[in-house]
């Protein structure tokens, strides 16, 4: 059994390539869905944003996971010319692992430590989780992702610090036009990252107009920012007042072609115009870059300019990767133990006897008057009663030894890896395992 990470990112491929190969929410189902269903994968999860776009997989044979990269490769690039697959990267198991917890924890991102990621990956365990392509040992990693990535944001001061792209952003267009304050900006959509932008913009003092392709969402915007912004329905009506633009709607082609951005100039006088499009795939076109008085500054080219002030993070990021690898190593030691039957009953019985003991030491506590032999009544009883409880799984376990999900679904099923159930396994065992 192989867990394997491959994808395009930021760090891999330019955006030209990166916005081709986006898979939107909406496809996202009947792709995970097409990847267990045909291609043989025991469980598959896809996480695409604007710095990436990956696929994590459960294989059940070395062969299986040979075939992951071209099978992405022949999805992504169905023109076939080449260029995607020639950026695709692959990793698997222990380093597959160690990745999907760097990605949770935001140590690859843009941003480093960016708090936004952490949301994106969740709700891509749980589109997997909802399309039935999750594995037991695809489901554990990416849930260990997820506490890895909490244990960053509120453990290291990576977290703290972190800003975000729209926070770029809004700093780019600051240099660009010279200022915020009076400044008219146009913000070209209303998701997550154009409502950060518009906060930052709103704060600055800046002369907020807001566009969504939806519309409805801009005015809803607008109208949360006190008065402080307006939604229109054209940006090339409303150019002659914008003086920067700040792009970052889901649109899966350009929303202002050249041709726009040139009749916006037109009506503008040709003054200069910054445009910051953090846009995948972008939302306006390259070839507006051309236009006279147009700086266009796409997502890749913020990031050169954040690229800096990561490096002077070292102690925060020394503290992020120490509590990244210490959970690359739980979770490796774990996936170790789950793949076989005998540790996990064990660990269940263990589990099971120190929640017993906890119970009837807090039960006889109460009860002082409790002779000795009826306190050791009680101990038989309430042993028995695990003993009988704990009979099917084990049984169950036994029956299916040789097949390490089932092992994997009743350590979920029983919270055995959890601090707390670890922690409970300490002591001696006296349950019998029947």
């Amino acid at each position: 059994m192989h867990l394997v990470a491959a994808g395009l990112s930021f760090r891999s491929a330019p955006i030209s390539v990166r916005e081709r190969a986006v898979v939107p929410e909406s496809e996202a189902n009947r792709l995970l869905r097409y990847l267990v269903g045909h291609c043989g994968l025991r469980g598959a999860a896809v996480l695409s944003t604007c710095n990436r776009t990956e696929f994590y997989v459960s294989c059940p044979t070395t062969a299986l996971a040979d075939e992951v990269r071209p099978r992405l490769a022949l999805y992504l690039d169905p023109v076939d010319d080449g260029e995607i697959g020639q950026h695709l990267f692959e990793l698997r198991d222990a380093e597959a692992i160690r990745h999907m917890l760097r990605v949770a924890g935001g140590l690859e991102s843009m941003v480093v430590g960016e708090a936004q990621v952490l949301g994106q990956f969740r709700d891509a365990h749980q589109v997997a989780r909802e399309a039935g392509t999750l594995d037991a040992r695809l489901d554990y990693v990416m849930r260990r992702a997820v506490t890895a990535g909490k244990r960053v944001r509120t453990e290291t001061a990576v977290g703290r610090r972190a800003g975000t792209i729209a926070d770029a952003a809004v700093e780019i267009a600051r240099e660009l036009g010279g200022g915020l304050r009076d400044r008219g900006v146009l913000v070209l959509g209303a998701g997550t990252m154009s409502t950060l932008a518009a906060q930052r913009l709103h704060e600055a003092g800046a002369r907020l107009m807001i566009a969504s392709r939806g519309g409805g969402s801009a005015v809803t915007l607008a109208a949360s920012l006190a008065g402080g912004a307006v939604a229109i329905a054209d940006p090339v009506a409303a150019a002659a007042d914008v003086d920067l633009m700040i792009c970052s709607t889901n649109s899966g082609a350009p929303v202002l072609r050249a041709a726009d951005v040139a009749a916006m100039q037109d009506r503008r006088g040709h003054r200069p115009l910054g445009i910051v499009d953090i846009a995948v795939p972008r939302d306006v076109e390259a070839a507006a870059a051309s236009v006279a008085g147009v700086t266009l500054v796409d997502v890749d080219a913020v990031g050169d300019r954040i690229a800096g002030a990561t490096g002077r993070q070292h102690v925060a990021l020394a503290e992020a990767t120490a509590v990244i690898e210490a959970e690359v190593a739980h979770a490796i030691a774990v996936m170790g133990e789950r793949d076989t039957a005998g540790p996990t009953i064990g660990a269940l019985v263990r589990h099971a006897e120190a929640m017993r003991r906890r119970e009837v030491e807090r039960a006889l506590a109460r009860m002082p008057a409790v002779d000795s032999a009826t306190a050791e009544r009680i101990q038989q009883l309430t042993r028995s009663i695990v003993s009988k409880l704990l009979h099917a799984p084990i049984s169950h376990l036994r029956d299916f030894a040789d097949d390490p999900g089932v092992a994997l679904t009743l350590r979920d099923a029983f919270d055995l890896d959890t601090p707390d159930a670890v922690a409970g396994e300490t002591g001696e065992s006296n349950a019998v395992a029947s």
